[in-house]
Formats: C-alpha cells, structure tokens, sequence
C-alpha cells in the first residue's frame, strides 16, 4: 500500500479514508470525523464517562492487541522471505518482484529494528496477549459490549484488531495466510481462537457489520 498512501496523505501509515477533499489518518481520527460527518449513528456514547472508557479500551487495544499481534506476526514472516515479498508485492506494480528480490535484505532488516522484532519480545507479547484475552474472556462473561449497551468504537476497535486473529468469514483475513503459509504464527494463535473473545468477535461480525460498511 505504500505507494497510494504516499500519494494520498503525508504519512505512509493505514487506515486512511479519503472523504471528498478531507484525507484523514488514523483509526481515533477517521471515527472522530465519522462521528461528526454522521452524528445520527455516533461511534462514541454521547454519556462523557462512557466515552472515556471507549476511548481508553481503544487505546489498550491498539497497545495490547494490535501491537503485539503485528511483531508475533512479522516475528514469523520475516523468516519466510518468499511469503514476504509476495505478500508486499500484492496488487504492487509489474516490476515489484524484481524491486523487492533486490531491497528485501534491507527490508527485512529495517521491518525488524521498527518493530524490535525479536524472540524475547515476542515471548513477552505472547504474555500480554494471553493476559488481554483472559480479561476480556472475563468481561464478555457478563457483559455484551465493551461499554454500555450499544456497540461502540470499542467494539469497533477489538473487531477490526483481532480480525487476522480470529479470522472471521465476513473479513478478508480469514484467507490470509493461507493454511499452508506461516504455519508457526498459525500454531501459535490458534488457542486465543477457541476463547470467549474471539467468538464474541465472531457474533460482532455477523451482527454489526452492516454497521461498520454501511
């Protein structure tokens, strides 16, 4: 995506939505707009308290849940140089293959300095990842959403967070990667994909994704 970002926005970094003239970055800041383009279907409860505890389950998830996802990820990927530069040649332009044979090596080095990637990391991600899941393991036991009683931009975060993660069939990832790619990332996210979150996930695709694409 790198070359459409660049042409897009400043910053080379997803999600980025492209609104008419307005270009905006980042998830908080697409909801934010989204919330004030449509305030008919708020993602923020309009309750002060509430709001904060939206925003503040956002920024755990993204900390504990997006974070460490991504360096497990690339902790697994950056060891498959052939899945790698398919995978960022993907929809790339006809000379991709050639570029990424040649700048890979550095790549790979530079992905791995950016996200520390590393194995006593990626260890330590493991824990705050199993940590995560069992608190919010224990508060879907009684609770339907991450706030209150309508979903949120909570929701919204953990659903679009832990997609690679439980890989529903309503979202792209459930074929990425393929079942024959990456098989120690797949070895190793397979229990969390057993746990009460990720079937509360589940349910939140079936139920709500009308409401994130509409």
């Amino acid at each position: 995506h790198l070359w459409t970002m660049r042409r897009l926005a400043t910053d080379s970094h997803v999600p980025l939505l492209v609104h008419g003239r307005r270009v905006i970055q980042d998830s908080s800041g697409i909801i934010d707009y989204l919330d004030e383009a449509y305030p008919d279907r708020p993602l923020t409860p309009a309750d002060p308290a509430l709001a904060a505890q939206a925003r503040d389950w956002e920024a755990l998830l993204d900390r504990e849940l997006g974070q460490t996802l991504r360096r497990i990820f690339y902790h697994h990927a950056l060891q498959d140089p052939r899945f790698l530069a398919a995978e960022y040649n993907r929809g790339g332009p006809f000379w991709g293959s050639w570029f990424y044979a040649l700048a890979l090596p550095a790549i790979r080095r530079a992905v791995a300095k950016m996200y520390e990637v590393n194995a006593e990391n990626v260890a330590r991600d493991l824990e705050r990842l199993r940590a995560l899941i069992e608190r919010l393991d224990r508060h879907f036991s009684a609770h339907r959403y991450l706030v209150g009683e309508r979903f949120s931009r909570a929701d919204l975060s953990l659903a679009a967070l832990a997609a690679s993660l439980v890989q529903p069939v309503q979202h792209p990832a459930r074929r990425y990667p393929s079942p024959f790619a990456l098989p120690g990332w797949l070895e190793q996210i397979e229990p969390f994909r057993a746990s009460v979150t990720a079937e509360r996930v589940r349910e939140l695709y079936r139920n709500e994704r009308h409401v994130i694409t509409a």
